[in-house]
């Protein structure tokens, strides 16, 4: 969605993709650097990513509405993706052997929390 959204929103023309970097153009809210890219003096619609649960979301979600792209991944992707970008994040925790990884993500305790919990959040609020 990173690649598709900017695509769409600048007409088609792949100069902003090809030129910007995907958290410069589609930031992660969750990320330190965002802080700096001071997105409130950025033109409307401006685009955002994050990992956060529905429930995690700023206060400002909730009074402007905005318009929500969720992308729900299959839960085997999902782990197959986090357990390798543990093993290469330096800044992470090492959750051992895949076995021992497996269960700390059925049970939520890796980062962002539960998959299951996830998509639950954003499904009951979207009923």
């Amino acid at each position: 969605m990173q690649e598709i959204v900017p695509l769409i929103m600048s007409g088609g023309d792949p100069e902003p993709v090809d030129t910007i970097v995907n958290w410069k153009r589609v930031p992660w809210l969750e990320m330190q650097q965002t802080a700096s890219l001071k997105l409130e003096q950025r033109p409307s619609p401006r685009l955002l990513t994050t990992h956060f649960q529905y429930n995690m979301m700023p206060p400002s979600f909730f009074e402007v509405k905005p318009k929500v792209i969720y992308v729900t991944r299959n839960p085997k992707d999902v782990f197959t993706s986090s357990f390798h970008h543990h093993e290469a994040a330096s800044f992470l925790v090492d959750l051992g052997p895949q076995t021992r990884f497996l269960h700390n993500f059925l049970d939520g305790k890796v980062m962002f929390g539960s998959w299951f919990d996830h998509v639950k959040s954003f499904a009951e609020c979207c009923r």
